[in-house]
Order: C-alpha cells, then structure tokens, then sequence
C-alpha cells in the first residue's frame, strides 16, 4: 500500500509540474523542471537516509524524532481533532520565557510543534510514508524556490529564470538541507513567497499581495522568528528605497544610526539573548563540535568576537576542520563561493561589467540586510559545523545570484556569440 501510495502522489505532482502554467515563466521545459523535482526528492530520500545511520536515529536526528511523533499525534488528530489543534497555542510553562527564550517558551517550541502538526496531517493522506511525505513537502518548497527564482529574474532584468532556478536548487548545502523533511526547506518556501510577493507589491500593489506576504512571514516567524525580523526589516528598506530612491544613502544611514540608538538603550538585553542562544546549542551533543566564542552577555564581547563570528558563518566548515566525506561539497561550495565574489569584484573594478541600476541596488542592499545578520548570529551561537551549514542553507538564494549575475554579465561580454550562453 505504502508503495503505491508514493508512485501515485509522485505522478500526481509530476502532472502538476507539467500543466502549471505559472511555471512556464522560469523558462525551463517541464522535463527539465520535473528533472529539479525529482532531484530534490532524491536528496530528501538521501537526506532520510543519511540520518538513520545515527544511534537510536529516532530520537537523535530531528526529521526521524518529527515524524514518529507525527505518527502519534495522527492518532490524537483522529481521536480529537479540536485538543490536537488548541495544542498549537496552550500555554505550556507557568513562567514563559517569551520571544527571545530558548527554554520554557511557547514560541521557542511552535517550530517543532507546526512541524509535528503538519506530519500528522500528511500521514493521514501517505499511510505514515515517510518518503511520500517528502513528495509533498518537496513540490511546496520547489514552488519557493521558483517564487525566488522569478522574482531575482525581475530584479536582474533576464529574459527567463532558468539559470536562476537551477542555482537556487542545485547548490550543494540548499539541495541537501532543503530537501529533507525539516524547517528549512518551509522557511525558504515563506521567504520565497515573501520576495516574490513584495517585489509584486512594489509593482502592482494588491491587497492579495499584502496577504500573501502575511501568510509567508507568518510561517518564517513560527519557524525562526529571528530570521522573519530580518525579513521584514529588508523589505521596509526595499520599499523605502524604492519609493524615495535619491535618499537611499541617507535613509541606510539613518537605519544604522536607529539600530544603534535602539541598542543602546535596551542595555545588554541583545548580547544577553545571543549568549543565552550559543549555551543552548552548547547542551546539545555532534560530531562537528568547534571551541565556541567566547561571549559574556555584553556588547563587548559581541563586538570583539564579530570578526571570529562572521568567518564561522561564511566558511564553515572551516579549512582547519578534519573534512569527512560528507563535509567536502559544502567545504568546497564556500571556496567557490569567496572566489565568485573576488571575481565579481575585479570585474566591476575593472569596468568588465555595467554598473547596477537602481533598482538592482537597492534590492541587492535589502539581501544583505536578511543575509549578513544571519551569518554573523549563527556565527555566534552554533559550535557545531554541521549545524552552521545547515541554518546557511537557505541564505544562499539570496547571496549566489546576484554575484553570480556579474560572472553571467563578463561571460556573455567574453563571448557574445556562444551558443552555450544563450542559455543564461
């Protein structure tokens, strides 16, 4: 049953690739968009598989723990549907610890819970398939992503998505991390729809453009509300930019002046969050455990660690790591990575390349808003490499394309007449 159960969601979504005409806008034929599908359900099959080889894996890798715990909950869904939903919001802790608390927070544990929710729901329609529910997760987080590709083909002005979509979803650490029953795959799809649905706005304001962004930030926030804030913050810079564009300068200026006036009298509450959050992920035990930084909850010792933490957050796993196997491709994708940007930045210093208009800058700014901060706090937090190229996994839709736009833009200068880059 399990078997024909997946072959029959597999052709069913295979079907919905084909007939979508919303994803004919990526340029891409449906074989090929059916090839990105298939590949990322690959990867989730292999990221299953990759953690089942962990002791007592049910309890100690999280999309193993989720999904068991989906299966029970399926029970209490059937057995009272109104408990299994009012547990999403019941109070749990006498004294909660709110927004910013890693222990004995409601909001801290919604991420797992709407997880576990959303399991049980899909286990109702696979038999407890845990593969099958990969069919599902993946063709949503696909639409994300697809979402994200189509709005980075607004923003850099190509004639179709295609380049984009394959980067998006090919990138080792995205693929790998994204395709695998966990919240990272949910998060790119909120932050996909978010971007797509903002840079609309900016167009054609909608009211169900405004709804639409709702709903996907909603989804970021219970998921990592840190990364939700950030973007928000980015697409309030966007709009502003957009729509008072000669005082863009003038207008970041003022964000950082706010943004260290705010630090400064909210005292050591940030610092005192961010040391709170590494000795969380301290308790926690794996096998790519680095020295983490020291941090005291002071602004001190946040601004005297930033260099350390930015490093850890860009190039983990670090050079001086022993690499296992399966280190390797993400090593290697932020060696890659570092080596675009150096390029990218001769050819613009050099004038291989236009320069960007303004529209192009002012988004590129508002990535880097969501994806700089990121970096740097999880630099701070995480001691373990593993850990760090996961929550990085879905930074890199926002930094690739627009680095990889200027080495498209000098080799379509180099070669004007390739066939092969016609494509891009």
């Amino acid at each position: 049953m399990t078997s024909f159960l997946f072959i029959l969601y597999l052709f069913l979504f295979l079907w919905f690739i084909r007939r979508s005409h919303w994803l004919r806008q990526i340029g891409l034929t449906p074989v090929r968009l059916i090839g990105l599908y298939l590949l990322k359900v690959a990867a989730g099959i292999a990221y299953g598989y990759f953690f089942t080889r962990l002791p007592n894996y049910t309890q100690n890798a999280d999309t193993w723990r989720m999904f068991f715990a989906g299966v029970a909950e399926k029970q209490w869904l059937l057995q009272d549907p109104t408990a299994w939903l009012a547990d999403v919001y019941t109070p749990r802790y006498a004294a909660d610890t709110g927004l910013l608390g890693t222990e004995n927070s409601l909001l801290n544990d919604v991420k797992d819970v709407v997880l576990i929710k959303l399991i049980s729901l899909l286990n109702l329609l696979t038999n407890d398939s845990y593969n099958s529910n990969l069919l599902f997760y993946n063709y949503a987080v696909f639409m994300g992503q697809a979402a994200l590709a189509l709005c980075w083909k607004n923003v850099l002005q190509q004639k179709n998505a295609a380049w984009l979509l394959i980067l998006i979803v090919c990138w080792p650490s995205t693929l790998f991390w994204c395709s695998g029953f966990h919240r990272d795959g949910l998060i790119l799809l909120g932050l996909g729809v978010f971007a797509w649905k903002a840079w609309q706005e900016t167009q054609h304001p909608k009211l169900t453009n405004k709804i639409w962004m709702l709903i996907a930030i909603a989804l970021v926030f219970f998921l990592r509300n840190y990364v939700a804030v950030f973007a928000v913050l980015a697409a309030i810079c966007f709009w502003l930019w957009a729509k008072w564009p000669a005082k863009r300068w003038l207008m970041l200026l003022a964000f950082v002046a706010g943004f260290t006036a705010f630090a400064v009298l909210s005292g050591n509450a940030i610092p005192q969050a961010i040391a709170q959050r590494q000795q969380a992920f301290a308790q926690l035990q794996g096998g790519s455990q680095m020295a983490a930084l020291v941090l005291d909850g002071s602004w001190w010792s946040l601004l005297s660690q930033w260099p350390s933490a930015m490093l850890r957050g860009v190039l983990t796993p670090p050079l001086n790591l022993r690499w296992a196997w399966n280190d390797l491709p993400f090593a290697v994708e932020n060696i890659v990575y570092v080596l675009a940007v150096l390029g990218a930045f001769f050819f613009i210093v050099k004038r291989k390349v236009v320069a960007f208009s303004q529209p192009q800058q002012s988004w590129f700014i508002a990535a880097l808003v969501i994806a700089l901060p990121i970096l740097m706090l999880i630099g701070y937090t995480i001691p373990f490499a593993t850990a760090i190229v996961r929550y990085k996994s879905i930074l890199w839709p926002m930094l690739l394309p627009p680095v990889m736009y200027i080495i498209v833009q000098y080799l379509k200068h180099r070669w004007p007449n390739s066939r092969w880059l016609a494509f891009l």
